[in-house]
């Protein structure tokens, strides 16, 4: 039980001072999801072309002040129709021309992008890049996208199929930059009215399923794939705009093949009643956001909070939904029951459990004679220990450095894990040798 101990320990001491959940009252649905998912601080907007139809600022900021209109959040992903758009301004000057490849404005990508690749492509996730998350989300990258592209480490699969990856709008902004030689958030500014916000407080990733405060870091190289950020007015503003710009009801679409297209940094779906919606979710570790545009509605929804953690994607992701379809007539249940987080937390806290009543019973055991099967033991713990720390780095698709800000406690439970198996192997291996002439002169 002394690990059981620790763990709530560690993490009652590392969630102290966070802020506390909204308190149960008032009967809206933005209220309930909030404290249904225990979200610190949700900001819910409804918007038409000229007018704010709904308005919702709930709980508090990282620093423990009241959410409000102000509330800066960062946008994450949503920032990628942002850069669509600026392009698509950029384009309609003459000043590039979408078509074009990539390598004819970016001749720094050559040893990394295809030559036949074209700006299209990266709009559209068709370039074949991956989603290779070692070279994003750098916190405290002050460099310029354009200075980062000459960098980059990655292997490209065919060009064609849709295939997400955030760096095709890294890509994205080094063109902007290198097309206009000027900063990327000041064209931004120009040619679609969003101004980024210069700081946000912290935002919260889940630890235990409570809110640690994580101090989220900008990546200025990453502004066009998701560290934009902004006010939910900001957000709400550029939201109504979207349902009339071009770019955002551009017919132009990929099929993704998994029921929607993806047009201009939009994923386009025909919901059930006929209407189509088009809409993007956006996430950094701390930030979570949702945009949907029914532009023959005139209406737009915007959800954001200050508490996102990978695995919580699917319950935040659902719940955001909801509260759009809602404002649509259209009944969508939430997702209901264990999601992926709880369902690997509680998987992970298990098996460190058993672990540690195996450790206690090496560790007593200690003097005894170690069995005729303690060397097989002995690997077992060791293979175990290899693959635990090979395969979850594999499984997540990131080193555990990264996983570390998206998914805090289950990085801490793999090197729990990996401590418990090391201690078993050890002292298993320690009462072999020690052992080793007795069980000879036998």
């Amino acid at each position: 039980m002394r690990i059981v101990h620790a763990l709530l320990t560690v993490a009652a001491v590392l969630t102290a001072g966070s802020p506390t959940p909204p308190d149960p009252g008032m009967a809206s649905d933005i209220q309930v999801v909030a404290e249904e998912l225990g979200l610190p601080g949700v900001a819910f907007r409804v918007v038409a072309e000229d007018e704010v139809l709904e308005d919702v600022e709930y709980g508090v900021d990282g620093d423990g002040a009241p959410i409000d209109e102000s509330t800066p959040f960062v946008w994450g992903s949503v920032s990628k129709s942002v850069t669509a758009a600026t392009v698509y301004s950029l384009a309609s000057q003459h000043r590039l021309d979408p078509s074009g490849t990539v390598n004819s404005i970016l001749p720094e990508v050559d040893s990394v992008v295809p030559g036949d690749v074209t700006i299209d492509d990266l709009i559209h996730h068709t370039s074949g890049l991956p989603h290779d998350v070692t070279e994003l989300d750098v916190w405290g990258r002050s460099e310029r996208a354009l200075d980062v592209v000459p960098t980059l480490d990655v292997t490209v699969a065919d060009r064609g199929p849709f295939r997400y990856s955030s760096l095709n709008y890294l890509l994205l902004q080094a063109i902007v930059e290198k097309v206009t030689a000027e900063p990327f958030a000041d064209v931004v500014a120009r040619e679609t009215g969003v101004h980024t916000a210069g700081a946000v407080t912290p935002g919260h990733v889940p630890f235990f399923t409570f809110p640690r405060s994580i101090d989220t870091g900008i990546d200025s190289a990453g502004l066009g794939y998701g560290y934009l950020s902004g006010s939910i007015a900001e957000l709400s503003r550029y939201a109504s705009t979207q349902l009339t710009a071009p770019a955002s009801n551009s017919s132009d679409t990929v099929p993704t093949g998994s029921g929607t297209a993806y047009g201009y940094g939009w994923y386009v779906e025909t919901l059930p009643d006929g209407t189509e919606m088009r809409w993007h979710s956006g996430a950094v570790p701390g930030y979570f956001t949702h945009v949907a545009l029914v532009p023959e509605r005139h209406l737009a929804v915007v959800f954001a909070t200050n508490r996102y953690g990978e695995l919580d994607a699917d319950n935040l992701a659902s719940a955001a939904r909801s509260l759009v379809l809602t404002r649509l007539g259209i009944d969508e249940p939430r997702a209901a029951g264990l999601g992926l987080y709880e369902i690997a937390l509680i998987g992970s806290t298990a098996l460190a459990m058993l672990l540690a009543i195996c450790v206690t019973r090496t560790l007593l055991g200690f003097g005894a004679a170690p069995g005729r099967w303690a060397l097989a033991r002995v690997l077992t713990a060791l293979g175990a220990g290899g693959l635990l720390y090979y395969s979850l780095p594999a499984l997540a698709g990131a080193p555990i450095s990264t996983l570390a800000r998206w998914a805090p406690d289950i990085a801490l439970l793999f090197w729990i894990l990996l401590a418990e198996l090391a201690v078993i192997a050890v002292a298993l291996g320690a009462r072999v040798w020690i052992n080793a002439p007795l069980l000879q002169s036998d």
